[in-house]
């Protein structure tokens, strides 16, 4: 341009341009720079030699280091323009790229290179932002923040997990707590099936003897409506059971007063009361740990009532030996779903972008990787033969072997109640048929099977969900 007397020409500086005999220099409007002295013309940010897509925010840009992408998109170094952001990053950012992406809260990533934003199993174990070494909350590190730092340990799993501090007697206290309910809930299912047991044989006992029909009237009452509360009482349990698992195996997540719910009566209901005790202030205690205790726990206990009821049956003590066979079915349904499903979720891994690796999903400190996890599989492999297998093949042996007893009916025209009273005579006649009143009582003779059937739906809709495609409608069909 040229100078106040006319006598020279200047060169205007970077962020504004002068045409031939201008007076003065143009300041670069908005979305334009001008980079060096001496330009006749602005250049467009929205280009592909700069980055197509980008603003500026300013008028007077001095350099195409001022062209930003505007806010809602990101510089893609891969394709040189501005794309929309990520789900899970902020949208009223400007001048973001791949390595400054600002997350949401409740959203992670592996690395500032990273193109690959994953939602947190929990909102609350992420904190977001743009610093990688700053995404988790106090006290949660690693994979998608879910696992517990040193001087913490993990209460729940996944979305439910909570990290709590070893420090100040909070995790003795809880656990003390839960060792206390566990006392009184076995104390209460102890008396209850004495108490049942009790009636029930008493009122076998006056129906062998002849007793008044008042009499027997009387108990018939009270073991009715112990058995009218079983049906009922399983139907919970077993509800329980599918829905404490259903956000995990489903991806699915629940309102955290809900999510909470589950997981407590979960527990209770799996017989899993270590998942809410933060025993890793104790000792070390991962998911392979927790596995061995969990399967390994019942074989043990088994095996030793069934040494118990062999001692009853030679001592003649039907009665008993019948209460405690009961009582190792009943056993036998609150575990299977509960077991099962944690050996089924050992081959659960989540797979992470780039070199990260692939850590178990129920427990995100554990490398899938890794010869110990492989280790665990094959145990876990041989697991499987015993519950998910073995189980429903024992119930079936069980059922099948006093199949005429249960099922009067099978080969008569006869009403299903004149078949339940038919049925009621033989578990007076054969004083073991009992012993495995728990897998058919509840179901019409002609169905005295369909506690296989319960198995085998409760095995489907918990663990066995996690093969057929996580997060997917897959699951659903």
């Amino acid at each position: 341009y040229a100078s106040a007397d006319n006598t020279e020409c200047l060169s205007c500086p970077a962020g504004k341009i002068s045409g031939v005999a201008s007076s003065e220099c143009t300041v670069c409007e908005t979305g334009k720079y001008a980079e060096g002295e001496g330009n006749v013309e602005c250049r467009f940010c929205d280009d592909w030699d700069v980055i197509k897509g980008s603003v500026t925010y300013s008028n007077g840009t001095k350099s195409s280091e001022g062209c930003i992408c505007p806010a809602g998109e990101f510089h893609d170094d891969a394709t040189f323009s501005c794309e929309k952001v990520l789900e899970g990053v902020k949208t009223n950012i400007a001048g973001m790229n791949v390595t400054t992406l600002d997350l949401k809260p409740g959203y992670w990533r592996t690395k500032v290179s990273s193109r690959d934003v994953t939602k947190c199993m929990s909102p609350e174990h992420c904190l977001g932002g743009s610093d990688i070494n700053k995404q988790c909350k106090l006290g949660h590190q690693g994979p998608l923040c879910g696992v517990c730092s040193p001087g913490y340990a993990s209460i729940g799993s996944g979305s439910s997990l909570k990290c709590m501090t070893c420090s100040g007697g909070d995790a003795n206290q809880t656990i003390a707590s839960y060792s206390t309910l566990l006392a009184l809930l076995l104390a209460a299912c102890v008396a209850l099936s004495r108490f049942a047991a009790k009636k029930s044989e008493e009122r076998n006992e006056l129906k062998r003897a002849g007793s008044t029909r008042e009499s027997v009237d009387k108990l018939d009452k009270v073991a009715g409506k112990i058995e009218d509360f079983q049906p009922y009482a399983k139907i919970l349990t077993s509800y329980l059971q599918i829905v404490a698992g259903l956000g995990f195996a489903l991806d699915l997540a629940f309102p955290p007063l809900l999510t909470s719910i589950f997981e407590f009566f979960g527990s209770i209901v799996n017989l899993d009361f270590l998942n809410l005790m933060p025993l890793g202030c104790l000792s070390t205690y991962d998911y392979h740990r927790s596995l061995v205790v969990t399967t390994a726990g019942p074989v043990l206990l088994s095996v030793m009532m069934m040494i118990w009821y062999r001692a009853l049956i030679g001592a003649r003590k039907q009665k008993a030996a019948n209460a405690l066979f009961g009582w190792f079915l009943f056993l036998s349904f609150l575990v299977l779903p509960s077991v099962s499903t944690k050996i089924f979720y050992n081959f659960a891994c989540k797979d992470f972008d780039g070199d990260y690796g692939s850590y178990l999903k129920v427990d995100l400190s554990i490398d899938c990787n890794s010869a110990e996890h492989k280790l665990f599989s094959i145990y876990a492999i041989l697991a499987i033969l015993v519950y998910p297998f073995g189980i429903p093949a024992m119930y079936m042996t069980l059922l099948y072997r006093k199949r005429d007893l249960v099922n009067p009916g099978a080969n008569k025209n006869i009403s299903t109640e004149a078949a339940l009273e038919e049925r009621e005579e033989n578990e007076i006649k054969f004083a073991n048929l009992l012993s495995i009143g728990f897998l058919y009582s509840s179901y019409d003779p002609s169905y005295y099977y369909f506690e296989l059937v319960e198995t085998s739906r409760k095995l489907l809709l918990t663990g066995a969900l996690v093969f057929f495609g996580p997060g997917t409608s897959t699951q659903i069909v």
